[in-house]
């Protein structure tokens, strides 16, 4: 019970200097919002059993918990090629991409349509087919890219959207028919 009586006056001491911590790197953040990440990472600490034993230095802790929180609050929201918007006038990438929870009278075509794409996608040069997996699978952002590839984000968003734009024509064929 001690520790969580040294977790609770640290948390009395800091929480002001926490809030602005989190604000700062999240500019478009409310206070209430900067006052639930810090109270996230607070009650984070009251779950573990003995926290202080597992933690040597609680302020780099916290400091490194409320980062993290941020890079996954900041993750969650940013912005990027939507799946359902068309791609140059074609289909959009939702529309191409092989779909779940087929009926046994779909599972043919289907399973031509997920061969036609895996042809379609390995045809791609392979930056591209790189930009595609790191930003819609890995959830990487173009200055992310950017930054790891030297390469100009612009470039980076011209050759997704031309590579999209291949995948949508080469699959209009292999679209489903409503």
């Amino acid at each position: 019970m001690r520790e969580h009586s040294s977790i609770a006056d640290f948390f009395a001491r800091e929480s002001r200097k926490l809030a602005v911590f989190v604000r700062r790197r999240l500019e478009d953040a409310a206070e209430m919002e900067a006052e639930d990440l810090v109270q996230e990472v607070f009650a984070g600490l009251f779950e573990k059993a003995d926290p202080l034993s597992e933690i040597g230095n609680l302020s780099a802790y916290v400091y490194r918990s409320l980062r993290n929180r941020i890079i996954d609050r900041l993750r969650s929201r940013k912005a990027t090629m939507s799946f359902d918007a068309p791609q140059g006038g074609g289909l959009a990438l939702s529309e191409i991409l092989p779909h779940p929870g087929l009926t046994p009278h779909d599972h043919l075509a289907e399973a031509q349509r997920e061969r036609a794409f895996a042809e379609a996608f390995d045809a791609l040069p392979e930056l591209d087919r790189r930009i595609i997996e790191c930003n819609e699978f890995e959830g990487l952002t173009f200055q992310e890219m950017s930054r790891r590839w030297n390469i100009p984000v612009g470039t980076l968003l011209a050759r997704k959207s031309r590579a999209i734009k291949r995948l949508s024509a080469a699959m209009a064929e292999h679209a489903p028919h409503n």
